[in-house]
């Protein structure tokens, strides 16, 4: 079975922290639109618009200082917008400067303050012969004795009769984060930005991605009207963390796509450190205000970073947003290059054809690595390549997945890379055969220099023997255990790997994956209380106790999972639910302390292998949230 055609695209596991082999098909168009220079270091965002009545192609580039701030010594340095224009698909582009030259910016109610315009995107209203396009503002508030005394922001929208201006801008934003207190029904979701309004036949809908502060989750959120200067809808939550099915972490939406098809699209990228992985959210565009509506319709497989300088950070600061022209889907992407200074670039991928043999895996600020969802004690792998930087095959893995804390640009755990036999591979030659133990020690078993880039590698696996070939060369063979586990690949930092070949003979087994405790926090939106309780009782390292209404949550692959806690005589009875379903509860309280065991199975899930896990305690009462343990049938016919 060749793991590297894109038929067998869904035997990889793909997470929001650890990474995404990605069989996409997008290919770069003409040269990088937008570089980033001072004081507007990080242009991360932006739009593409093509007009429907020229052809002419718009790219909106929203301009940032670095890291997003705003500073109170250079108050002039305002985030804005270019408009650039390409009469040519994207080959060459026009800079026309920024799109709101002298732009009366203030609402009711904002009088006497400073405002920012950074994210904008465009629609076309054929019925009225107008372009609308949805703004991002942001307001500081000015005292002249005091200076600046706090801070607000939202969205908007402004009209013109041409792609480039001039706009016209409505006198009341449909979103206000502190004004009019929009979002005091989206619980822990306090900022709205990232804004995309559509008509529909009989009103018109904006959806708005909310973000949760120190919480570290991201949702979409939405209200209607009958026209653009009417009274808007009570916002209502239509995406999140919240959701009782499978949804993985970190994701932050940006703008939304209605091509015409009758639907409307919501991309989601990570916001973990490597951010290069993606989903893709659908729904029916006149239900698009109900949460039923939706579905998950892509995870991963959507975009893949290239070994290019302008692209150093992958995709970066959003995910892709574009149209369809012409058979093909055009997009926008952001990144950074090596000075960390933002680059806006265009790409297209045939309607016909979203995905190719062959896939793609980076790591940039931390190492990301995917298993193979099927395990194998004997077998030959056949495995040809590119790459720059460090890479490196797993032909035994067995480590605890997860990130390496509960946090936005989040990395995999050291853990995850535990319990483990594989092949680090250097762009300069070099090699290393490496053993990790369950606590991580590490034992290098071989090591050396080719002459040139390894671009083929062989394994045999038969018993305890294992021998590998780097470049039709032997650099190993000896003792390696029996144990029938996954293979993996990994992309070490700023490393790019693209695998043509990935070829397993042998028999797959079910597999069995490992997730730490850090993982189900993450998913699960929470912070606060949760009491760290590392030591010898947790398998993973790293556990957590919980009590009152907090939850812990896994989104998994598989069939089957095993649930790990220690017990204690202060813990009491945790439930477990199983997309939304209550299936049992266990029992963690004991007359004397017993470390991390399994307290709860389940096997034979329903439907698909896709499901959220989640653990609370009964009552309020105090739980542990140690490591889960999930099993799964080989990749094969079933999941085919």
């Amino acid at each position: 079975m060749d793991y590297a055609k894109k038929e067998r695209r869904e035997a990889w596991l793909r997470h929001p922290v650890l990474g995404d082999p990605s069989f996409d098909n997008f290919e770069k168009i003409g040269e990088t639109v937008h570089v980033s220079e001072a004081p507007y270091e990080w242009a991360v965002n932006g739009s593409i618009f093509r007009d429907p009545k020229t052809g002419f192609w718009y790219y909106y580039a929203g301009l940032y200082p670095y890291g997003y701030m705003w500073s109170p010594k250079a108050p002039e340095v305002q985030s804005h917008f270019v408009t650039y224009r390409s009469m040519d698909k994207g080959e060459n582009w026009e800079c026309l400067g920024p799109g709101f030259p002298d732009f009366d910016c203030h609402f009711p109610g904002l009088e006497g303050t400073r405002m920012c315009f950074p994210d904008v995107v465009m629609d076309y209203d054929r019925e009225t012969d107008r372009y609308w396009l949805t703004y991002d503002w942001g307001a500081r508030y000015i005292d002249r004795d005091e200076g600046w005394l706090g801070k607000d922001g939202g969205a908007a929208l402004a009209w013109a009769k041409r792609p480039e201006g001039p706009f016209h801008k409505l006198k009341r934003p449909f979103w206000s984060n502190t004004l009019g207190k929009d979002n005091r029904h989206l619980g822990r979701f306090d900022r709205g930005y990232a804004s995309s309004v559509f008509k529909r036949k009989h009103d018109w809908i904006a959806f708005v991605l909310q973000d949760s502060g120190d919480y570290f989750g991201w949702a979409l959120a939405c209200r209607t009207a009958l026209d653009p200067e009417g009274e808007w809808s009570v916002p209502r939550l239509i995406l999140s963390g919240d959701r009782p099915g499978y949804y993985p972490a970190l994701m932050e939406f940006c703008f939304c796509m209605a091509p015409g098809d009758g639907k409307v699209y919501a991309p989601a990228t990570s916001v973990a450190g490597n951010r290069n992985y993606q989903v893709v959210f659908a729904a029916d565009l006149e239900q698009a205000e109900y949460p039923s509506a939706w579905s998950m319709i892509q995870e991963g497989s959507i975009w893949h970073a290239r070994p290019l300088s302008d692209e150093r950070a992958g995709i970066w600061g959003q995910t892709i947003q574009g149209f369809i022209e012409d058979d093909k889907f055009v997009v926008m992407y952001a990144s950074k290059d090596g000075r960390d200074h933002g680059t806006l670039s265009v790409a297209a991928m045939p309607l016909d054809k979203p995905f190719r043999d062959g896939f793609a895996i980076s790591g940039h600020v931390g190492k990301s690595i995917a298993p193979i969802l099927a395990a194998y004690s004997d077998y030959r792998l056949r495995m040809e390549m590119t790459f720059t930087g460090t890479v490196e095959i797993f032909l035994r893995f067995g480590g605890i997945l997860g990130p390496d804390g509960h946090k936005s640009m989040a990395v995999a755990s050291e853990e995850t890379f535990f319990s483990s036999l594989s092949v680090e591979l250097e762009e300069r030659g070099g090699y290393r055969i490496l053993a990790r133990d369950e606590k991580g020690k590490t034992e290098t078993f071989s090591c050396g220099t080719l002459p040139e880039t390894p671009k083929a590698l062989e394994v045999m696996s038969y018993g305890e023997r294992l021998s590998v070939k780097v470049n039709g060369e032997p650099v190993w063979e000896g003792e390696s255990g029996a144990e029938c586990r996954p293979l993996a690949v990994c992309a070490h930092e700023y490393s790019v790997l693209s695998c043509s070949r990935f070829e397993v003979e042998g028999i797959p087994c079910r597999y069995t994956l490992r997730y730490s405790a850090e993982d189900a926090l993450l998913a699960a939106m929470q912070h606060g209380s949760w009491q760290p309780a590392g030591g010898a009782g947790f398998i993973s390292g790293r556990g957590y106790i919980g009590s009152g209404a907090q939850c812990a949550k896994w989104n998994i692959r598989g069939d089957g999972f095993r649930v790990f806690a220690p017990k204690t005589p202060e813990l009491g009875n945790m439930e477990i639910w199983v997309d939304g379903f209550l299936y049992g509860t266990a029992d963690l309280c004991a007359e004397q302390a017993e470390s991390s065991g399994k307290v709860y199975e389940v096997q034979g899930l329903p439907g698909d292998d896709r499901h959220l896990v989640m653990l609370k305690g009964y009552e309020g009462q105090s739980f542990a949230v140690d490591m889960i343990e999930v099993e799964g049938e080989p990749f094969g016919e079933k999941r085919s």
